[in-house]
């Protein structure tokens, strides 16, 4: 699943570069990213579900943050065009993700109508950051039939 999403970020405008980990490892390796950046936290609950036809459906949600690097001592309204700016890079990656291909089909099902949750991050990180944490659930669309 990380590769996947890494591979959906590496194709959004303005290149942002991506780091993956837990809270405190994504802190150490903010301070040495190319921003702007995505930053993927681990999985949470993975909702398995049996089906009819002996398939099994994962649905995965994420939770990602896409940041700019700001200067130390900004108020929240400094930050207010970082936030902008990574609304529209979280907007173009929910629609990439929904298009996102691997090999004869589309890689995750992103439901019409589903709810991703966006909510600004102001001065995060030592390295001192703002933008969006996006909370999105994808459905994979591959599944494996056990016999």
């Amino acid at each position: 699943m990380r590769n996947q999403i890494e591979a959906i970020v590496q194709t959004l405008i303005g290149s942002p570069s991506f780091a993956y980990g837990t809270q405190t490892e994504l802190n150490t390796i903010g301070d040495d990213a190319a921003f702007p950046c995505v930053f993927m936290y681990p999985l949470q609950p993975i909702e398995v579900s049996p089906q009819v036809n002996g398939s099994v459906d994962n649905t995965f949600t994420i939770y990602l943050e896409f940041l700019y690097k700001t200067d130390f001592g900004q108020y929240t309204a400094d930050n207010e065009t970082y936030v902008t700016q990574a609304l529209q890079l979280a907007n173009e990656f929910i629609v990439k993700a929904s298009r996102y291909r691997e090999g004869e089909g589309r890689y995750f099902r992103i439901r019409a109508g589903s709810k991703a949750r966006c909510l600004p991050v102001y001065n995060k990180f030592d390295v001192n950051t703002s933008g969006i944490g996006l909370t999105i659930t994808l459905s994979t669309m591959y599944f494996d039939v056990f016999q």
